[in-house]
Order: C-alpha cells, then structure tokens, then sequence
C-alpha cells in the first residue's frame, strides 16, 4: 500500500540542494509526484509531495533529507499526506483561470488580492509575486467557482488600486496557455 508525504525544505541558499534532497527521497526508494521550489532574497524553499510503496517513518524520512546538508543546514518538515476523496473541493465546480497583475510597488497588493479572492471563494493554488526596482508583479493561478461572473471579478479587482497605476489580467487557463505557449516544433531539425 502507498504511503504519500509532503516534505518542505528552507535553507540558505546554494546550489545542489535540489539534488541532495532528490537524492535522499530516492535512497529510500521514494518516488516525487510533484515540486516547487524558489530562491527568495537568498533563502531557498521546496516543498515536494512523494509516495513510498510502503509507509515509512515521518521521522526518520526528515532525518534522510536532513543529513544531505551540513549539520543545521536544512530546515525540514514532514507530513503525511491523505488521500481522502471524500472531502469537498474548495469551491464547487471550479474552473482554472490565471491572474496577472503588474503595476507600481505599494504595500498590501497580496492583502488586498487574496482577501478579496478569498471572499469571492477563490482559491489560489500557486503565486508568484516580486517588488523591484519599484514595481510589482504578480502571477497567481486560480481555482474560480463556476458561480462567479469573471467580467465583474475582472472589474472588481481593477478597482481595489483607485488612484495608482496597475494593470490586472484574469483570464481563462486555456486562452492564457493558447496565447504564451512557444511552439519550439518549427524550429527542430
């Protein structure tokens, strides 16, 4: 019988560490199912989901990762993870949409964003946000309930920044994909 876990990693960054952690999931014959992994302002962040063909200790498995680093080096953290089908999406027949976001830098863009999406019963299942040089952007992909009107949650959403600039794109996962995919076919050969 499977055993699923969710393990996250924190760490300074540098490089290898991908590698070292993949390496210890693998010497206890797991296997990865899904990564994200990010630098931000020099710390390094994982979180992967793997599967085992049987259960193994969460302990001893955080140890394993643990000892791919310098003594203290790693933070790690490990659940197990459920597989229960019987609990209810976040939102009820939800559809992928994908939310872009760039404008000048000010405080509380993800405040304003995700409390308002969270209202709306939006749930975001992956977020990208950078302030620099004095803007900002923001790339989230959304699970948005059938029930919502997109054209209004488009204007809404345009209108938490009243007077300052910022540009807000919510489109559907297909149109986003049919218009930034890079066909690298044409250039084989």
């Amino acid at each position: 019988m499977k055993s699923n876990y969710v393990i996250t990693v924190t760490s300074l960054d540098r490089v290898g560490i991908i590698a070292a952690v993949s390496e210890a999931v693998a010497r206890i014959e797991g296997s990865i199912d899904a990564l994200s992994q990010t630098v931000m302002s020099g710390h390094f962040t994982l979180i992967l989901s793997v599967h085992f063909e049987e259960k193994v200790d969460t302990v001893a498995l955080k140890r394993a990762v643990e000892s791919m680093g310098k003594p203290g080096e790693l933070d790690v953290m490990v659940r197990e993870r459920t597989t229960d089908t019987s609990a209810e999406p976040a939102a009820p027949g939800p559809e992928k949409f994908i939310l872009t976001l760039t404008g000048t830098d000010q405080k509380g863009v993800v405040r304003r964003v995700s409390s308002y999406l969270a209202g709306q019963n939006v749930n975001i299942e992956d977020l990208y946000a950078r302030a620099e040089d004095g803007g900002f952007l923001m790339i989230a992909e959304l699970q948005v309930p059938a029930t919502c009107h997109i054209e209004q949650m488009q204007s809404e959403l345009c209108g938490l920044w009243r007077d300052e600039i910022m540009s807000v794109s919510l489109q559907h996962e297909n149109i986003f994909l049919a218009t930034n995919q890079v066909d690298f076919s044409s250039h084989a050969g």
